[in-house]
């Protein structure tokens, strides 16, 4: 996966985001429920995009400090004046190079890590500024997201193509990461499923939310007569314009 592709989609539609996230709210509210109750006073939000996520953070634990960290310089700038007068430090950095530093009670990120390109090397950072009572807990995508997509799109091209979800870990990988530093690891999956009027609805909605990274590498360009060509294959296999969200609510603790 090219990081910076993503961080150039997300960078050009951080305006136009939120109008696009319904999928990334669920999940934000989804992974608020296996938040801590108590003892929670320092906070390090991983990928905070425009803050959608960090409000919610902010709902729950209304006097907690929070550090907020996201790659995108656009999308902190939105996520400033989205959360403009709350106590929420945002800092643009890219988690994998820079140190988070901190003794945190909490290190949470919604809908990111499955971006990372060294998820080894951000959960042995976590490890190392957890207090020894702290949780990290985030979700990620599957590769199975977007699954009748690439099924369409591969029979209408009629061969096998580079899609980005492929680059997604399993749950059993995740897991196996994260069991290198913790003691207690637990990954919950579901799936979210949002159904369109149109193929062109559906892949505003990837282009839009920043979830299209690198994009599928097809050979070709994006014709009207491919575009209908892959809509019938849509219909003809499974009856609607629907697309599949594999979500991994991740939990872990020392």
């Amino acid at each position: 996966m090219d990081k910076r592709t993503v961080v150039n989609n997300f960078s050009r539609y951080a305006s136009s985001y939120d109008q696009y996230s319904d999928v990334q709210n669920e999940t934000a509210r989804m992974l608020a429920r296996i938040l801590p109750k108590e003892g929670v006073t320092n906070i390090l939000e991983i990928g905070c995009g425009t803050g959608n996520y960090t409000s919610v953070l902010k709902g729950i634990f209304k006097d907690a400090n929070i550090k907020a960290i996201d790659i995108s310089e656009s999308m902190v700038k939105a996520a400033r004046q989205k959360l403009k007068g709350e106590k929420v430090a945002f800092e643009v950095g890219d988690v994998e190079e820079i140190e988070l530093g901190g003794e945190y009670d909490l290190i949470t990120s919604n809908a990111a890590f499955h971006w990372l390109g060294d998820l080894d090397g951000v959960i042995k950072k976590t490890k190392s500024s957890l207090e020894k009572d702290g949780a990290l807990i985030f979700s990620a995508f599957g590769p199975k997201t977007f699954l009748e997509l690439k099924a369409s799109l591969h029979s209408a091209i009629g061969c096998t193509i580079a899609f980005t979800p492929d680059a997604f870990l399993c749950k059993s990988d995740i897991e196996s990461v994260l069991l290198k530093y913790f003691k207690r690891v637990k990954i919950t999956e579901r799936l979210i499923r949002e159904s369109y009027s149109s193929l062109r609805d559906l892949l505003n909605k990837i282009k839009y939310s920043g979830t299209r990274g690198s994009g599928a590498n097809i050979g070709r360009a994006w014709s009207p007569g491919l575009l209908k060509k892959i809509e019938d294959n849509y219909m003809e296999r499974f009856g609607s314009i629907e697309a599949t969200y594999q979500v991994f609510f991740c939990e872990a603790r020392l």
